[in-house]
């Protein structure tokens, strides 16, 4: 199993961080293609919506586990990276006037020995997601 942490600090409130990123089924920017193909459960805040999400040559099917508005989510990637066992957390945590955000990801490669380029592609990707939150937000 591989783990880590992407860890970043926004200067926007975190009621606005969560109005952007917080729901699922809307991209955080125009950088990033959301594809719903299911909505989930309104009542539960959208768990289990299935979507496809497209960040430039990246495109994974992912599945929302939980969430606890306005502060964090849990989510699953179904398919479309080598990898297995997928399993991330997307928190958002005041910290004053900013915004800590910070996701962390475990997963299995698909492929033994290519957990750390499986890592190294993920992570360009979180952070291409946290990007397209800041220029929203600075709209």
């Amino acid at each position: 199993m591989t783990t880590f942490n992407v860890t970043r600090k926004l200067d926007f409130p975190v009621d606005k961080v969560w109005e952007i990123a917080g729901d699922f089924q809307k991209s955080p920017g125009p950088g990033i293609i959301v594809e719903v193909e299911d909505p989930g459960n309104p009542a539960l805040g959208g768990v289990g919506a299935i979507r496809t999400i497209t960040i430039g040559k990246v495109k994974v099917r992912e599945r929302l586990e939980s969430v606890d508005a306005p502060r964090s989510y849990t989510y699953k990637i179904l398919s479309g990276a080598p990898m297995k066992d997928h399993l991330a957390k997307g928190e958002y945590i005041p910290r004053g006037a900013a915004t800590e955000v910070r996701f962390t990801i475990e997963f299995t490669p698909k492929i033994f020995g290519i957990g750390w380029l499986v890592a190294l592609i993920t992570k360009k990707a979180v952070n291409r997601y946290i990007d397209e939150i800041e220029m929203t937000a600075r709209q």
